[in-house]
């Protein structure tokens, strides 16, 4: 045993022992061919360049996935309740209200956040424990899992204020409600903790976890002989449709999908695993040595 860790969480005390467990990194992954793009969303937490939807939504005994494409119409979404059970999100809103009316510093104030702290804690235990399953899902089956370089703290910052220059101390409309139900969508989703997740599962499976850049892979048309780049072929947050050839699909496999084709076209990239085997630095090498007295003189 190296250290022991006591915290707290809520109402419950843990203590978490770091051990030697004498399992080096492994270097190759059995299935180092299988490739696959990851496209994470706010509807659906992850879909696959496969055709592979995984959510709590589809979570059973068997997984936490599904190949079945989940309905587009909103009306099929209103039993989504993220990572609270129904009873929870009925009880959650009578709480936050009660301690709107309550006193600050009073013992009854100090209660209701105790049972609003117990409902998150529930919630986030749900939501690693999903992201683990999810990991070992991903890094079991392939060699290496390509996903979108996304910075999750700059995507959930709130919209800054725009002030009107015609009233001094005045503002325009920002679309704060709009960011704010996105940001909370996001963070729900647990984006960042899936991507811990795949690391840390990584090590122990050999996959290689790959970055690409964001931009665009949801406005690309994935048919080989077109490519096109264009805002107006997302119809929705489900449907993509190419303004140039007519191809449909759906737009989350849309994204993973061009995820993996820039993974493919840039070749090896330095992942969170290191260099893989065979990788070569992209940059070009920078000289450390100094110039010469002459040459920064001549410069």
């Amino acid at each position: 045993m190296k250290s022991a860790t006591v915290s707290l969480d809520g109402m419950h005390w843990f203590i978490s022992f770091l051990v030697e467990d004498g399992l080096g990194q492994v270097e190759h992954h059995v299935r180092a061919e299988r490739k696959v793009g990851v496209d994470r969303g706010v509807v659906t937490a992850a879909v696959t360049s496969d055709g592979e939807f995984f959510d709590r939504r589809h979570a059973t005994a068997d997984g936490v996935s599904s190949r079945v494409i989940p309905s587009a119409a909103k009306k099929d979404r209103t039993s989504d309740l993220g990572y609270l059970t129904r009873g929870e999100a009925e009880r959650y809103p009578r709480l936050q209200r009660r301690l709107a009316r309550s006193a600050k510093g009073s013992k009854r104030r100090k209660a209701i956040i105790a049972r609003l702290g117990e409902i998150m804690r529930r919630v986030r235990w749900r939501r690693g424990d999903f992201n683990a399953q999810t990991a070992h899902r991903l890094t079991r089956d392939y060699g290496v899992v390509i996903l979108e370089d996304l910075k999750t703290t700059n995507l959930t910052s709130a919209a800054r204020p725009k002030p009107d220059p015609g009233r001094p101390g005045a503002f325009l409309p920002n679309g704060r409600a709009a960011k704010s139900g996105l940001n909370k969508a996001i963070l729900d989703k647990g984006w960042y903790g899936l991507e811990i997740a795949l690391r840390s599962k990584a090590r122990y499976t050999g996959t290689v976890i790959a970055e690409v850049p964001a931009p665009y892979t949801s406005q690309t048309c994935p048919a080989p002989a077109c490519g096109v780049v264009d805002g107006k072929s997302r119809k929705s947050q489900a449907l993509f449709s190419c303004t140039a050839c007519g191809h449909t699909e759906h737009a989350d496999i849309v994204g993973a999908k061009n995820t993996l084709a820039k993974y493919q076209a840039a070749g090896l990239v330095v992942s969170g695993r290191g260099d893989p085997s065979g990788s070569v630095k992209r940059q070009a090498p920078r000289s450390t040595a100094r110039a010469a007295p002459a040459a920064r003189t001549a410069a």
